[in-house]
């Protein structure tokens, strides 16, 4: 096994691992041990089928089903389709050139108190432009953050707000083109996390201020709680801490998210751009219900 630094912003490169054979226990303790120290891996050069990328999340903790099964392969239960032509090959953008697919900085599964460990994605068709998936690390993000600001926020808890994500989506047509559906904007109530999450396997403190998903904070409610908001959102987004993957054919990415925001930069609409996806399993509660938070 090779391992190199993908970036100053956090990850690494791993070659020499082969996900079409059972993983050797010690390569797998391996690759579990650089994800909770990374949080990101690019393990390259794979030709997988659906069920071997499913063997695959197994050294990360194994997989289990999205909450979410619109993208779902109906052969493949628990992997995910994430195409520019749709799952199903049924989506036609409407212009060459409009970007399609594109999403800003989030979590996964945010909406819900106990999310997922975090995601697969293997790349299985490679535009010639764009199609890059950018992440932040959150234990970067917060260990920059001034001493005061960090005894400030420890304590306080941010609003992941499943209608506030929608809304935001909705004024971006690059998910919904012809043949997509818009998800109903009650479909969760709202939930709180730490600023401040303390990584369940690491201990490792991450801020945690998912873009899309952030509407507020539960003990500033209104303009105050809004502007921290946007002044941790600012220095998360600073250019020092993203890294965008421009992926290779046969990519495999891992990524942790109980310590990292991801966001898909999008395609033009004239390529083909194909990831299949697993889901890596939770477990531990993270997020807590509105009124118990506030209590």
């Amino acid at each position: 096994m090779r391992v190199t630094k993908l970036s100053d912003a956090g990850g690494v490169s791993v070659e020499g691992v082969d996900f079409t054979r059972p993983v050797p226990a010690d390569v797998s303790a391996e690759l579990m041990r650089l994800y909770d120290e990374e949080g990101l891996l690019v393990v390259r050069d794979q030709t997988l089928t659906e069920p071997q990328l499913l063997a695959a999340t197994e050294p990360f903790g194994g997989s289990e089903v999205h909450v979410a099964t619109g993208d779902m392969d109906s052969a493949f239960p628990g992997v995910s389709v994430i195409s520019t032509r749709g799952n199903k090959g049924h989506v036609t953008p409407e212009q060459q050139d409009a970007i399609v697919g594109d999403i800003d900085f989030h979590t996964d599964q945010a909406y819900v108190i106990a999310p997922n460990r975090g995601k697969l994605l293997y790349a299985v068709a490679v535009p010639e432009e764009g199609g890059k998936t950018g992440f932040i690390d959150g234990a970067r993000t917060y260990d920059a953050l001034p001493a005061a600001t960090k005894a400030k926020i420890d304590k306080l808890h941010v609003i992941q707000s499943w209608k506030h994500a929608q809304a935001t989506i909705a004024r971006n047509r690059g998910f919904y083109e012809k043949g997509a559906t818009q998800l109903a904007d009650d479909r969760y109530a709202d939930v709180a996390y730490p600023l401040v999450v303390r990584h369940p396997r690491t201990g490792r403190k991450s801020l945690n201020v998912p873009p899309l998903w952030a509407a507020g904070i539960v003990e500033l409610p209104g303009a105050e709680g809004e502007a921290l908001v946007a002044e941790l959102i600012a220095h998360m987004r600073k250019p020092e801490f993203a890294y965008w993957h421009a992926y290779r054919l046969g990519d495999v990415v891992a990524w942790d998210n109980w310590r990292y925001v991801h966001a898909a930069g999008g395609t033009p609409g004239r390529y083909v751009r194909t990831l299949w996806s697993t889901v890596i399993k939770g477990g531990p509660v993270i997020g807590e219900e509105i009124a118990k938070a506030a209590a």
